[in-house]
C-alpha cells in the first residue's frame, strides 16, 4: 500500500505584510497590550461597574501597572527580526523562529555600532556543532526530513571536524531536496520560480527567504579559487566556486537549512495560508485574561512540587501528568492511534487529520513495553517524565529512555495551572523516535 503524501501548499497571490513586525501573531499581542493600556486609563470608571456586574477585579490593577514593562520588552522582540534582516540578509543570514534572540540582538547591536565584522563573527561562533545539533532535533519531527537525518548527521560530524568541503554541499542538497518534496511544483529551493512564503512566518517572509534566495541563486559561471563568504548554490554545486570550504560559508549553510525547517513545518501543518479570522477580543475578555494571569501567578507562588512521586502506574492520580502519559503509551501499545491524539497540544494538526498523522508516524514503531523511570514537577505548569521504552521497528527491537515534558492546557490551548478545572495534559514531545 503506497504511503499518503503530505498535502502540498497551494500557491497564494495574497500579499504578505511588508514587515515581519506586522505578522498576525505580533499584531495580536500588540492589540492585547493596547487593550490593557486602555483599560488601565478607564479603570477608575470601570471598576465599580464591573463589580456591580459580578466581575471580580481584585488583582487586575496589579497586572495593569506592569503593562509598560511588558510593552517595552515586546516592542524590542517584535522589531528584532526586521532589524536583523536589514543588516544581515545581504550577507547570507535571515531571522527565523528558533534563532536565539539574545544572539540575534547582540549581533544587531554590534552592527548598529559599526562593528559588522564582529557581528558576523558572533553569529558564526554561535552556529557551532552543538547549536546545530540541538536545532536539528526540531527538524527531526518533520516527516519530510526523516529520510534526510542520516546524511544530516554525517554532515554535522564533518562540520564538527572542520571538514567544510564535505559538509557544505551535503547541507545545500538537503535543503534543496526538502523544498523539492514539499513544493507543489516539485522544484527545489534554488529554482527560479520557487517561493518560500508562508502566513505568519518569520523566515518564510518576503524580507527573509524572499530576499535571500535571490542572492544564493546567483549564477556563478567563472571558475575562481578565491575564498567566498556566501553559500552560492550554483557556484558550489557546479564546481566554479572552489573557495567555499570555510567556516563562515558552512555556518550560513546550516543556518539556511534550519530556517527552511520553519517553512517546512508550516507546510506539513497546513499553515501556509491564513486561517479563518477569530472574533475580536472584547474588554471583558482582556480583563478576564489579566484576572486569570494574576490568579495563575498567585497559585504558582504558593505551589510546591510533589515529593516523592510514585512510579507505580497503578497509583497514578487520574488528572495527573503521569496518568495522561500512561494512557498515551497504553494506546500506542494497542495501536489505538485515534485515542493517542489526547497528548497532542492544541491545534497541532486539524482535528480530522490528527489520527492519520499519528498513524503515519507510529505504524512502523510498535511499543512492546514501557516503564516509568522518573517523574519530577519542575513548575506549576510543567512535569518532566522519563520513560524506558522498548520499541519494535521494522522487525528490529530497540530500547531507550525518552523524556516527555508535560504541561496542562485548557480547551482553547492556553497553558494553565495544574489545579485548573477541565485541564488536559499534553506534550510537544509526543513524536517518539
Amino acid at each position: 500500500m503506497s504511503k499518503k503524501k503530505t498535502k502540498k501548499p497551494r500557491k497564494s497571490n495574497k500579499p504578505t505584510s511588508k514587515h515581519i513586525r506586522d505578522n498576525p501573531t505580533f499584531k495580536q499581542v500588540s492589540d492585547s497590550i493596547t487593550n490593557i493600556r486602555t483599560i488601565r486609563e478607564v479603570m477608575p470608571i470601570l471598576e465599580p461597574l464591573l463589580n456591580m456586574s459580578g466581575i471580580d477585579v481584585s488583582g487586575v490593577n496589579n497586572g495593569l501597572h506592569k503593562v509598560d514593562d511588558v510593552e517595552k520588552k515586546f516592542e524590542e522582540l517584535k522589531g528584532l527580526p526586521d532589524r536583523f534582516n536589514n543588516f544581515f540578509v545581504d550577507h547570507g543570514w535571515i531571522a527565523y523562529d528558533n534563532l536565539n534572540k539574545e544572539i540575534a540582538l547582540e549581533a544587531v547591536e554590534k552592527a548598529e555600532a559599526g562593528d559588522y565584522a564582529g557581528a558576523e563573527q558572533h553569529l558564526v561562533e554561535h552556529f557551532n556543532a552543538e547549536t546545530v545539533s540541538t536545532q536539528l532535533s526540531f527538524l527531526c519531527g518533520l516527516n519530510s526530513f526523516k529520510p534526510r537525518i542520516r546524511l544530516a548527521n554525517k554532515a554535522l560530524e564533518d562540520y564538527k571536524e572542520e571538514r567544510y568541503h564535505a559538509c557544505v554541499p551535503v547541507v545545500l542538497a538537503l535543503a534543496d531536496g526538502l523544498v523539492n518534496e514539499l513544493n507543489p511544483d516539485n522544484r527545489g529551493m534554488f529554482a527560479g520560480t520557487t517561493e518560500l512564503d508562508a502566513w505568519d512566518s518569520i523566515a518564510a517572509h518576503s524580507s527573509g527567504f524572499g530576499r535571500l534566495l535571490i542572492i544564493l541563486r546567483k549564477g556563478r559561471y567563472k571558475t575562481t579559487t578565491d575564498q567566498i563568504t556566501l553559500p552560492y548554490r550554483n557556484g558550489i554545486m557546479h564546481g566554479t566556486d572552489l573557495g567555499y570550504d570555510n567556516k563562515i560559508v558552512a555556518a550560513k549553510t546550516w543556518a539556511m537549512l534550519l530556517a527552511v525547517g520553519e517553512w517546512a513545518k508550516k507546510v506539513e501543518r497546513g499553515e501556509i495560508e491564513a486561517p479563518k479570522e477569530k472574533p475580536k477580543e472584547t474588554w471583558t475578555d482582556t480583563i478576564k485574561k489579566i484576572q486569570e494571569g494574576e490568579q495563575f501567578r498567585k497559585a504558582a507562588n504558593e505551589w510546591k512540587p510533589r515529593e516523592p512521586i510514585s512510579l507505580d502506574i497503578d497509583t497514578f492520580e487520574e488528572n495527573s501528568a503521569e496518568f495522561a502519559l500512561k494512557e498515551y503509551l497504553t494506546f500506542w501499545s494497542q495501536k489505538n492511534y485515534g485515542r493517542m491524539t489526547v497528548l497532542l497540544p492544541y491545534n497541532t494538526f486539524a482535528t480530522n487529520a490528527a489520527p492519520g498523522r499519528i498513524r503515519k508516524h507510529f505504524e512502523n514503531r510498535i511499543l512492546k513495553s514501557f516503564k516509568f523511570e522518573s517523574i519530577k514537577d519542575v513548575g506549576f505548569a510543567s512535569t518532566k517524565i522519563n520513560v524506558w521504552l522498548e520499541i519494535e521497528e521494522y522487525g528490529t527491537s530497540r530500547s531507550s529512555i525518552q523524556e516527555f515534558v508535560m504541561y496542562p492546557q485548557d480547551a482553547q490551548g492556553n497553558i494553565v495551572g495544574r489545579n485548573q478545572d477541565d485541564l488536559r495534559w499534553v506534550s510537544k514531545f509526543w513524536d517518539v523516535y
